[in-house]
């Protein structure tokens, strides 16, 4: 006795985070770099000085490393489900994984 397998469409899923991988990754040093002139400026004394302009300087070098890191980690979990996701299904998944796109 042989089972028949089920027939196998693109996944939707699959294809949903290959998109939103290429996306990220290609916005990631444009996004991860966001703060790094404003640091460069208030870190050169620049446009301010001053005690006040050091520690915010500070606070601002701070939420860049955090920034960077942050879009890093996203890329990353992005690249993970996008591994852990087969690029076919069945029908039914397809439908499913849809709906679930969807947001119902």
């Amino acid at each position: 006795m042989t089972t028949q397998t089920p027939p196998q469409v693109a996944s939707p899923l699959h294809n949903a985070l290959s998109r939103l991988y290429a996306e990220i990754q290609g916005d990631q040093p444009s996004m991860a770099g966001a703060l790094r002139s404003t640091c460069q400026q208030i870190g050169g004394h620049d446009v301010w000085f001053g005690s006040t302009a050091s520690s915010w300087a500070g606070d601002l070098n701070g939420y860049s490393a955090n920034l960077n890191s942050s879009i890093a980690a996203a890329v990353a979990v992005v690249a993970q489900a996008l591994a852990c996701t087969p690029a076919t299904c069945t029908p039914a998944e397809a439908k499913l994984e849809n709906i679930f796109l969807e947001g119902y």
